[in-house]
């Protein structure tokens, strides 16, 4: 009888650590340019349908973005709603990223799929138009 319930503990164990499993997350990367040349910084943010997850992040660096270089890596696969904000990557006091090169692009319906996989965004001319230009930093 021993036997038996060593073997059931083992089973009841296994059943718990696979059930606390880590949601998978994809890995996306891309470009991203304004004027034909890549944005020297800024970021995209995922904000994932209500009730889905949190707001993630990614850092746009000379013109490329890559979540698996986030804190935490990836992005969990889903549909989203992005905003791409750009900065010309000169700091300077309460402009962490610099100024900003265009107004956000905003509401851009997307799907992360699973796995690894890339997309580019090209920002339209019209949004350097009339720049409102918002400090990155405190104040």
């Amino acid at each position: 009888m021993t036997a038996a319930l060593r073997l059931l503990f083992v089973f009841l164990v296994f059943v718990i650590c696979s059930c606390t499993s880590k949601p998978k997350t994809a890995q996306l990367s891309g470009k991203v340019t304004f004027k034909g040349q890549p944005v020297p910084a800024g970021y995209i943010s995922f904000t994932p349908d209500i009730g889905h997850g949190e707001v993630r992040l990614v850092n746009i660096k000379d013109g490329v973005y890559d979540s698996a270089q986030q804190t935490p890596p990836g992005i969990p696969p889903g549909n989203y709603t992005l905003q791409i904000h750009g900065f010309d990557g000169v700091r300077i006091p309460n402009y962490f990223q610099g100024k900003q090169i265009f107004n956000p692009m905003t509401d851009i319906e997307f799907t992360v799929p699973e796995g690894t996989s890339t997309k580019d965004f090209d920002v339209p001319d019209q949004l350097g138009q009339n720049v409102k230009i918002h400090p990155t930093a405190d104040y």
